[in-house]
């Protein structure tokens, strides 16, 4: 922990503790880390903490990933595909190139539920581990 909070105001490690947990969910598995490590630089944060984070996050990306493009597939106007062994299969051996057009399709409508739910999430962990770290840092 003190590698994580060496030289940063308490205001930057919120940032990093946001953007790392935040892009730790993001459904596009392989993103997390160049999503962290650019905007880590471009923000002038923790590089390695907000990874690290971005990794610990890998189980809920995981695990949200299909309710993200679900809730894609509700909001936006695009032909549903349910996410079966079987479906998915048939898709396959059907056409596997509109197969692979249509999992994009599900894939770009899942990153934009994510953008929608990560504005309120980011901001309600920006705030309270801001608040948490004014508590527990000493003033610099």
């Amino acid at each position: 922990m003190a590698l994580a909070k060496q030289g940063f105001t308490p205001h930057q490690l919120a940032l990093t503790i946001t953007l790392g947990t935040g892009f730790g969910m993001i459904p596009f598995i392989g993103l997390t880390t160049v999503l962290c490590t650019f905007w880590a630089l471009r923000l002038r944060l923790n590089v390695a903490f907000t990874i690290v984070l971005g990794y610990l996050m890998q189980p809920f990306q995981l695990a949200l990933y299909v309710p993200f493009v679900d809730l894609g597939q509700t909001i936006f106007p695009v032909t549903p595909i349910q996410f079966s062994i079987d479906k998915l299969t048939s898709m396959f051996a059907a056409d596997w190139l509109h197969a692979l057009q249509q999992l994009w399709v599900a894939n770009l409508v899942g990153i934009l539920a994510w953008l929608l739910c990560f504005v309120p999430f980011g901001l309600a962990v920006y705030f309270s581990s801001r608040k948490v770290l004014h508590r527990v840092l000493p003033p610099q």
